[in-house]
């Protein structure tokens, strides 16, 4: 078939199901990925310019700021003039999209800590545990932890997976690398690391209006698979209405499970509100979870799959 013949929505549409088929069986190894380069870079960054304790908010605010644009502003030009220079031009869209997506390699992680549990072996559970989330995790209970790693792998589904294929489709490869980038900056430089309260402000903010769109699609998605009255209802009970704990509340509630609750950062308690619904989290919901997310995904991809070949009719 001659692309030049076809759509660039249409091609858009083959390219992300070409790449979430292949996102589900493999990934790019961490020593060689881009992106954990990048993380590194903004690891690193962020020890070398937030400012000390003592310094004025505002010293640390701008220091956010000019530290993301520093890092990411020259990265994605350079990649624009690359990819304009380029000949085959969708082929590079469909790479950049599955070095962006990357979700396979969270996926194993989530099914890591799974097995860890299933054969008790708690301490190492906490250890797999901790490569997903910002919080300290050396004290999680079993509970704890399966609702660390639900929690976590549901919000890594909303903002990773769903969030980097709806700016592809919406606004093209480019678009989707600068929103999977910015996401580094909000995961490393977490608000509730000690002396980023301020500093994280900028990447926090920017990147809770541009992951809307994949919150609210996702959590669609996971509604129709689970029990969506059930969810409406845990909804409209949660105590706290904030994006995060609207989403818990949502999936919680379809799931009959609680979440939300304290965390600890660096032996500081932040308390949430639980949401969601009656039971707390067992080992079988670490299950369950897996095959909701699995089951949005395999609707996410129907649905885009009618969209394709409606285009394709219509081109005719």
């Amino acid at each position: 078939m001659d692309t030049s013949s076809l759509s660039p929505p249409l091609i858009a549409l083959m390219t992300v199901l070409l790449v979430i088929l292949i996102d589900r069986v493999w990934h790019i190894p961490e020593r060689v990925n881009p992106v954990t380069l990048f993380r590194l870079m903004v690891v690193n960054l962020g020890k070398r310019v937030c400012p000390d304790a003592s310094s004025p908010a505002s010293q640390h605010i701008i220091s956010g700021t000019l530290g993301i644009i520093v890092l990411l502003l020259p990265l994605l030009v350079v990649t624009a003039i690359i990819i304009s220079a380029m000949e085959f031009k969708y082929v590079i869209d469909g790479i950049i999209l599955f070095g962006c997506l990357g979700f396979h390699r969270t996926r194993q992680q989530y099914k890591a800590v799974i097995a860890c549990l299933s054969k008790q072996k708690k301490l190492l559970a906490r250890e797999r545990v901790s490569y997903m989330v910002a919080r300290q995790t050396d004290r999680l209970s079993d509970i704890g932890i399966a609702k660390a790693a639900i929690e976590s792998y549901l919000l890594r589904f909303l903002q990773q997976y769903v969030g980097v294929l709806f700016w592809f489709l919406v606004a093209g490869p480019m678009a989707a690398l600068s929103y999977r980038l910015l996401l580094e900056f909000r995961w490393q430089w977490h608000r509730q690391q000690p002396g980023f309260s301020h500093f994280s402000q900028p990447a926090y903010y920017l990147t809770q209006w541009l992951i809307w769109p994949g919150y609210v699609i996702g959590t669609l998605l996971l509604l129709l698979v689970t029990s969506p009255a059930k969810g409406m209802a845990a909804w409209r009970m949660a105590k706290q209405n904030d994006l995060t704990s609207t989403v818990l509340a949502l999936f919680g509630g379809s799931l009959n499970i609680i979440l939300g609750g304290p965390n600890i950062y660096a032996d500081r308690t932040v308390r949430h509100h639980r949401v969601g619904g009656a039971n707390q989290v067992r080992f079988s919901d670490l299950t369950y979870v897996l095959r909701a997310i699995n089951r949005a995904t395999w609707l996410g991809m129907t649905l885009l799959t009618l969209v394709m070949l409606t285009l394709w009719q219509l081109s005719q």
